[in-house]
């Protein structure tokens, strides 16, 4: 390991988050965005199998406001076969310190169409989680275009990773609205981390983070792998009642 990537790799473990400048070439990028359009004109549509609108109501017949695309794997397997994906897996298992064989994974396609679409509230990725079971993980969010604070760019917690899992609600606190929120956070002590096409932001589950909406002309795509442990059975599971409706 180079002396650059063990200190993101500290940084990823002492902040909860660490930046990757680039993860992806300019021909990986370009072949990514290939893939990712098709499967948004083939699977983004209300009622498409893994095919979620994160801040919409269910059943909405208005434009979907954060478009997601759950394991685009299942109808492009070619995504796992790639080198971006070894890159990402290998960079996990340096993170986490789990042999790469050992890692689950899926993929997530996350959009924010141009001059429309909605914020990603802040929140953490385990709220979304059953707390009978526990995992360690990471996602390794990859951006397409250019990230910015204008059109979405992730901004996080630092350190937030070593507390709890906060109380979350649902978007608006309609149970309707799959999308998940917390409000005991901080705001003005969020970092921003804007990227240029093919970089990346490795951040744990348990950190807190969130993305304006996209404000510029451009799309902003973004291309997530989520590797985690082999989950572990819990005896005294935490309540998160915001998980009922599920």
């Amino acid at each position: 390991m180079s002396t650059i990537d063990h200190l993101r790799r500290e940084e990823f473990r002492r902040d909860g988050f660490a930046v990757l400048p680039q993860v992806a070439d300019e021909s990986e990028v370009a072949w990514l965005r290939e893939i990712y359009d098709r499967l948004f004109v083939q699977r983004a549509t209300p009622g498409s199998e893994n095919f979620h609108d994160i801040a919409g109501q269910k059943d909405s017949d208005d434009p979907p406001l954060l478009p997601q695309i759950v394991k685009p794997e299942k109808y492009a397997p070619e995504l796992l076969d790639s080198a971006h994906f070894a890159r990402c897996r290998a960079i996990a298992s340096s993170y986490l310190d789990i042999p790469e064989d050992e890692l689950e994974f899926y993929g997530h396609a996350i959009l924010k169409p141009p001059r429309y679409g909605a914020p990603t509230p802040w929140h953490q990725d385990e709220a979304y989680m059953d707390p009978r079971w526990s995992r360690r993980g990471l996602s390794i969010w990859t951006t397409l275009d250019v990230a910015t604070v204008e059109s979405g760019c992730l901004h996080y917690l630092p350190g937030g990773h070593r507390g709890p899992v906060l109380p979350h609600h649902h978007i608006d606190n309609d149970d309707r609205v799959r999308g998940l929120m917390t409000d005991d956070v901080d705001p003005s002590s969020g970092v921003a981390c804007p990227l240029g096409p093919g970089g990346a932001v490795v951040h744990d589950f348990r950190t807190p983070h969130y993305a304006g909406p996209n404000r510029t002309d451009q799309p902003r795509r973004a291309y997530v792998l989520v590797f985690m442990s082999a989950p572990a059975k819990v005896d005294n599971p935490e309540s998160r009642p915001w998980m009922i409706w599920e």
